[in-house]
């Protein structure tokens, strides 16, 4: 376990930071001709390599700030940009998901970018030079930052992340064991971005609120099986194999403005099954019409599926 985590990309296994951009990118639909491939490849190589170098002439600014970029590819970039790679065992497209007027949609993405530290104006110069090295081959058409609310709240006022796994757990409930050499400590990475329906949120008592949350509001304690509705989030979220809880990390942080706000989900797994199986109970009403709740007040607006490789994978294309 110990080499996984060596293998892992820091910002995969590190908590959230203070301050977070997430930037995702579509290929050019001229930049992945067949006619092009063998500049497309130096093309690829190049940006990786300087993505690296971003993030080390950056971190020399402030050193205290722990700026770091991951990177992740959808399985349509994968084909496109790895031809000569094994694609990753278990990256497919995210498939959208809905039940009645719930929906999780799919949504286009082919690169994702994770930009994390101490300090908002870091992060922004690292994207600044991320979006114009990609130029050539992408478009960016997402830039969201997201930050530090309160103690770790959402902007629905519950404390996000309180049941991560932590140390030995995370490496084995994140990274990727079994899978060709050069993928062993990747992992996948589902990313969604929710937007709050804050004005019906604010209508609900709070005791009706921590039922929906399945925690409480105030002091961020688990409410008992006695307390907690079968439609509760923590309760309709959780995953569970032969009576026992499968972990992943979430890394999620609020974003936004009084105006329109809410939360990116950027959950962490082993294998993409964890997350979907989680998302599936969520949205799905079972036999007696129950689903998550908290789907009644937040829309979901995106939906991809990435696989973060391992640096020993990125490293074969960084030039030093």
């Amino acid at each position: 376990m110990t080499q996984l985590c060596q293998r892992a990309q820091s910002g995969v296994l590190s908590n959230p930071s203070t301050h977070v951009e997430y930037l995702t990118f579509c290929l050019k639909q001229d930049s992945t001709s067949i006619t092009t491939q063998q500049i497309n490849q130096q093309a690829i190589s190049d940006f990786i390599a300087a993505v690296s170098g971003i993030e080390k002439s950056i971190n020399q600014k402030d050193l205290t700030a722990g700026l770091n970029i991951s990177i992740g590819f959808s399985a349509n970039a994968w084909s496109q940009l790895f031809p000569s790679y094994p694609t990753p065992a278990e990256l497919h497209p995210f498939k959208e998901m809905s039940d009645g007027d719930r929906l999780f949609p799919a949504t286009a993405g082919d690169v994702f970018i994770m930009i994390k530290s101490e300090r908002i104006d870091l992060n922004f110069q690292a994207a600044k030079y991320i979006m114009k090295s990609f130029s050539e081959l992408a478009s960016l058409v997402e830039d969201i930052q997201g930050y530090k609310y309160l103690d770790n709240r959402d902007m629905i006022d519950f404390v996000d992340g309180t049941e991560n796994p932590n140390g030995a757990e995370r490496a084995m409930a994140v990274l990727v064991a079994e899978d060709n050499d050069l993928h062993q400590g990747g992992s996948y990475l589902h990313v969604q971005r929710y937007v709050d329906k804050q004005l019906d949120w604010d209508k609900q008592t709070t005791e009706y609120q921590e039922q929906v949350i399945g925690r409480t509001k105030m002091d961020n304690v688990e409410l008992t099986d006695e307390e907690k509705p079968v439609w509760a989030h923590n309760a309709k979220s959780k995953v569970e194999v032969e009576g026992l809880e499968v972990k992943m990390l979430r890394q999620n942080r609020p974003y936004g403005n009084a105006m329109e706000h809410g939360t990116m989900f950027i959950g962490f797994a082993a294998t993409p099954t964890i997350i979907e199986t989680s998302l599936s109970q969520m949205i799905h009403a079972d036999e007696y019409g129950n689903y998550d709740r908290l789907l009644d007040f937040v829309d979901a607006k995106t939906g991809c599926l990435y696989f973060m490789p391992s640096k020993t994978f990125l490293e074969q294309f960084d030039d030093g």
